[in-house]
């Protein structure tokens, strides 16, 4: 998977890069929202694959108990 980047991120959101490092001070939990969107976007990962993934993850954490 690829990482995200705040260059990609103001990207998506039509926003400077410097805003998107505001953001680590003004608003930590927006940015932490914005960079989980982004992540998913440039991965190509909607809801449905994320809620896979997350039954894949708990169905190896039952195998391995």
């Amino acid at each position: 998977m690829k990482n995200i980047t705040y260059k990609e991120i103001a990207k998506y959101l039509s926003k400077s890069e410097g805003t998107i490092k505001q953001w680590k001070i003004n608003h930590p939990v927006l940015l932490e929202f914005a960079k989980l969107g982004a992540f998913c976007k440039k991965n190509d990962l909607d809801i449905e694959k994320i809620k896979k993934l997350v039954e894949m993850k708990e169905l190896f954490k039952k195998v391995g108990e």
